[in-house]
């Protein structure tokens, strides 16, 4: 597939191939993983195993694959003029790899470090555990990540398994080419002929069919109960295997179920369990494959709900919202199900670029490899092309009582009571059939639960039209009185209008700063907590909104809180003054704060949300940024606070005033964005005590480090083995000459970091060269994630690698240097890819007070 497009800032080409971790010999799991790793490394024409990174930074760009259960996708960006030497570099991934000896055991390391990586993540674990109920003879039950002894130490036979497998997927049948550029697609066509007809053919054959190998959940291997040890905040987790459900994708069955299980309006499941005190949230995973679909409810659970007579309930519950779904007439699943299909139009219609190039290429290689032509583009997308009311009875049929298995992972495991052990994510757990007590309770569960199935959706958008009104290239500042409040600085309202994106949909980035004053731990934490609050507040009377296509965000803040609202504008002003007067006006009770207050406890106390090294730059930044406080001293803080304290800080929030700032980019026009923005400080002004001028709002404050500081920690997430060693070279704040040095240097730290102490030195899987910035200080950043060495060598290998840098950067050549130069005006000149990222550069800029 080529696509042209000529506004592209950069070119992009994806491969998929039509095999993945499924398609490993049972000896070898991990096998398909370590190929996709192993082809970034050396080919026969191009034998250096760092040449196609360097050539792809050289030339702005970037690359990346993933490995799923029944596809490889490699994805690539590259700069227009990197565009037919980056494609036949990449070509040669699939044309002649060399799979070096010399290369296998340390590319073994990084797959290790990778799977050491996702060790800790609950998800993971408890997705691991319940699939590995599947029959032994089942893909579903096998691992795939792989480790240095699943892949058996890279020696010979591994070697040659690996060649192997290459030669049986690897063919030219089964891989799809996508390429996007600013070249016309016959060009393109010609350049992937030419680059991309040496892939072999071989003989690999028709894809297989894993779902007919049988079931995999046969006679014992359901109404099994799970229990196992977590670190994290405890969970529940229910699996339903059903019949593979991917070749309806037309229909898209797995989007009803979506909205049908996780609605959060009122009288809904998630509400209902959540009022109970129960649990925190509630989502749906569906994992589809040829081998069947898999189902799993999630559930985060408050302590309440971890005890055993909560999960009692909370099971009852779900299985009398189970039965009251199947339960429904055909005309009032087909009701809902029209709904959805007539927004998945709507959103089709208006859809949105996705970040970068490179995503893009790689959602459509891995489209061609899944489905039909026609549907490449609307099935991905999420397009319900026709409504098959009786599909999606039954498959509401088939979440049954009998038909499930549950994993239970809480603090206060008994680990000598396990019976199973899983010898990859090393948990040890204990496995028997679901409780008697709890299965007669779901045969027939208390019907008088006061739940009632989701309601069509109410909030289609349609008012589509799109307005031309624009402010130019870049947005006004329109300053915006409060009515009624003469003492008041105005709202700083910026109004772009219609931007890059000519669609019916709008963006409102909105900052409430608060006056300046002593940071402490206590007040960051208060802020924390009042955040999650409004959230949780509005859960509910936005959810119909949500569920049309809009979005709210509301974030905590060093300077206060930032409000951002997205989406289609008909309903945006709607969704906009929901937030605020959530926010500086909420509502609740004891029950509503204990709620707000466990999920903010839980983020702190849950290490395991976090990978070591973001938990070593938060640290940092606590040390470093006068507003910044670390996990600990937040925690202390949370704990001694009560429902009083956080009243009166609301009281005092609301009665010392707020600095206000409004951004409109989209689908508003400027007579319409100068009533909402009066709107906004009228609010803001009465709910808030007034609005505050620029120089009475908080700014942060970074220590000038005059010296080497050295902050050593503990990794506080137990039983995982990485460290964390980040390198920090400041070097203040910047004029915007300096800063484009400082960013020069960054995009050209990238590769001889990756390269010296991932690929050589093999110390990590997450190994980073950058520049960053900590408030408006700009640093040059090194970090490293891994745990084969500790991290006064890692420290010492970090050195190393800067010194030769320096050697390098004083033999740089004038063309290598234009190289780069282009390079880094290639970034930063590259255009916008949708709306969320056009806002996003304008509100950098403003929040700075640039």
């Amino acid at each position: 597939m080529a696509v042209q497009d000529p506004s592209a800032s950069k070119a992009g080409f994806a491969v998929a191939v039509e095999a993945g971790s499924f398609y490993d010999p049972p000896d070898l799991p991990g096998l398909a993983h370590f190929c996709e790793h192993l082809l970034f490394l050396g080919t026969e024409k191009y034998p250096d195993e760092a040449s196609f990174d360097n050539f792809m930074s050289q030339h702005g760009g970037t690359n990346n694959a993933y490995t799923a259960q029944e596809r490889t996708v490699f994805y690539n960006e590259v700069g227009h003029a990197g565009f037919e030497e980056g494609l036949d570099r990449f070509a040669q991934f699939f044309v002649a790899p060399l799979f070096k000896q010399s290369m296998v055991g340390r590319e073994l390391n990084a797959v290790n470090s990778e799977h050491e990586k996702n060790k800790p993540d609950q998800s993971r674990r408890l997705w691991e555990i319940l699939r590995g109920t599947a029959g032994t003879g089942s893909v579903l039950g096998r691992f795939y990540t792989g480790t240095t002894e699943s892949l058996h130490q890279g020696d010979a036979s591994a070697v040659a398994a690996l060649r192997a497998y290459h030669d049986a997927n690897y063919c030219a049948p089964r891989m799809s080419l996508v390429m996007v550029s600013n070249l016309t697609t016959a060009q393109q066509l010609a350049a992937g002929r030419a680059h991309f007809s040496a892939v072999p053919r071989g003989s690999c054959g028709q894809t297989k069919d894993f779902g007919s190998e049988g079931a995999a959940f046969g006679p014992g291997r359901l109404g099994q109960f799970i229990r196992m040890g977590t670190e994290s905040t405890p969970a529940l987790w229910m699996m339903f295997p059903l019949p593979p459900t991917e070749k309806f994708y037309r229909e898209a069955p797995a989007q009803y179920l979506q909205y049908a299980l996780t609605y959060a309006g009122r009288a809904s499941l998630k509400s209902r369990l959540k009022r109970r005190g129960l649990i925190t949230d509630l989502d749906l995973q569906v994992d589809e494959t040829s081998a069947g679909t898999l189902l799993f409810l999630t559930f985060a659970l408050t302590p309440q709900g971890a005890e055993e007579g909560g999960v009692g309930e909370l099971t009852e519950s779900t299985f009398a919202f189970l039965r009251l779904l199947s339960e429904e007439r055909g005309s009032e699943v087909s009701g809902v199900y029209e709904s959805l299909q007539k927004m998945s139009q709507v959103d089709f219609d208006y859809a949105e670029s996705p970040d970068s190039v490179m995503e893009a290429v790689s959602k459509l290689a891995d489209s061609m490899s899944r489905f039909a032509p026609r549907d490449i583009l609307t099935a991905p997308s999420g397009v319900i092309d026709t409504v098959n009311a009786d599909r999606v009875r039954s498959l509401l049929s088939a979440l049954r009582p009998d038909n499930v298995n549950l994993a239970l992972a809480t603090r206060d495991f008994n680990a000598s009571s396990a019976n199973r052990h899983e010898e990859y994510y090393d948990i040890a757990f204990r496995q028997e059939p679901v409780p008697s007590a709890w299965a007669s309770r779901w045969a027939a569960p208390d019907a008088g639960q006061s739940l009632r199935a989701p309601p069509a959706l109410r909030c289609v958008p349609v008012e589509l039209s799109v307005s031309s009104a624009s402010a130019g290239e870049f947005p006004v500042e329109l300053a915006v009185a409060p009515k009624g409040a003469a003492d008041s600085a105005p709202l700083e309202f910026w109004w772009k209008g219609r931007g890059i994106f000519p669609l019916p949909k709008a963006q409102l980035r909105a900052r409430l700063a608060v006056p300046a004053g002593h940071a402490s731990a206590r007040v960051v934490v208060l802020r924390e907590l009042h955040a999650q609050l409004a959230k949780q507040l509005l859960e509910e009377p936005a959810e119909d909104l949500l569920n049309c296509g809009l979005g709210f965000k509301v974030q905590p803040a060093t300077s206060g809180y930032y409000l951002t609202v997205s989406g289609y504008s008909q309903h945006l002003d709607t969704m906009l003054f929901q937030v605020i007067e959530t926010l500086l006006r909420p509502t609740f009770g004891p029950a509503e704060f204990a709620r707000a207050h466990r999920q903010v406890l839980d983020s702190l106390e849950d290490t395991t949300r976090q990978a070591p090294y973001e938990l070593a730059l938060g640290e940092l930044s606590a040390l470093t940024n006068d507003m910044a406080f670390s996990r600990e001293e937040r925690l202390a803080a949370l704990r001694a606070l009560d429902e009083h304290a956080l009243r009166e800080y609301l009281s005092a929030l609301t009665g010392s005033g707020l600095r206000a700032q409004l951004l409109a980019v989209g689908n508003i026009n400027e007579a319409d964005g100068r009533a909402l923005a009066a709107r906004v400080a009228e609010r803001v002004a009465k709910l808030a005590g007034g609005l505050l001028p620029k120089e009475a709002s908080q700014r942060p404050r970074v220590l000038n480090a005059s010296k080497p500081l050295e902050l050593r920690m503990r990794n506080p997430i137990r039983g995982d083995k990485n460290h964390a060693t980040v390198a920090t070279y400041q070097y203040g704040v910047a004029s915007v000459a300096e800063r484009v040095r400082i960013l020069l240097l960054g995009m050209m730290l990238q590769d001889p970091v990756f390269d010296g102490l991932r690929t050589k030195r093999q110390l990590g899987y997450v190994v980073f060269g950058h520049a960053a910035e900590e408030a408006n200080v700009l640093e040059l950043q090194v970090l490293v994630q891994g745990a084969k060495e500790d991290p006064d060598r890692v420290e010492a290998d970090i050195e190393s690698v800067i010194d030769d840098f320096e050697a390098r950067l004083k033999a740089l050549r004038p063309e290598e240097f234009l190289l780069w130069r282009a390079s880094l005006r290639s970034s930063l000149t590259e255009k916008d890819q949708n709306m969320d990222q056009e806002a996003g550069r304008y509100w950098g800029q403003i929040v700075s007070d640039a």
